[in-house]
């Protein structure tokens, strides 16, 4: 984590300021790669990693979602209040600049978005808890199969339910996120 000014925001519209906010206060900044700088987090909670980028490359990571990665033709599905914020593989969890909450979908057709978090700080802490609770849980996680094990599903609501406290409703996020659904 480092904190990163909102003069780093390569984007064609206004930095929202709940989103410089967030990079002024929690940054994730990730490891440094010698030739291409600081690569942004990547959490691993169960799949593909979760990738949150830093503010210099959250504009470019908009490609395929907001634009056509190939022609950078505009996508007409994609309103304009909408900023990808992080990504499992090519699953977007979307931030709604307008409400400050935080959506989450699968990649490919037209956009089929669920309310994951109310903010942009409840989904990284979940996730980020979800992915201790993996950690933890280790190999402990799945049965012969490598199928995820009812105890560890159980195990991941309970740390999440105690984590929100009530600010959130640890089953319907991972229903949202299709969390190992």
């Amino acid at each position: 984590m480092r904190p990163q000014p909102a003069s780093d925001w390569q984007g064609e519209i206004p930095l929202p300021g709940i989103v410089a906010e967030f990079y002024e206060q929690i940054g994730p900044w990730g490891r440094v790669h010698e030739k291409h700088g600081p690569m942004g987090l990547s959490i691993a909670a169960g799949g593909n990693p979760v990738d949150i980028p830093t503010l210099k490359d959250l504009w470019s990571r908009q490609a395929c979602y907001r634009w056509h990665g190939n022609t950078g033709q505009r996508l007409p599905d994609w309103q304009e209040h909408w900023l990808v914020v992080a990504t499992e593989g090519s699953n977007p969890f979307m931030l709604d600049t307008m409400t400050g909450q935080v959506y989450f979908a699968l990649a490919g057709g037209k956009p089929d978005f669920r309310l994951f978090a109310p903010d942009l700080l409840t989904a990284f802490t979940a996730i980020a808890c979800v992915a201790n609770t993996m950690r933890e849980l280790d190999e402990q996680a799945f049965d012969d199969t490598c199928e995820l094990t009812s105890a560890a599903r159980a195990r991941v609501v309970q740390d999440l339910d105690s984590l929100m406290a009530g600010s959130a409703d640890a089953s319907q996020m991972l229903a949202a996120w299709r969390w190992y659904c």
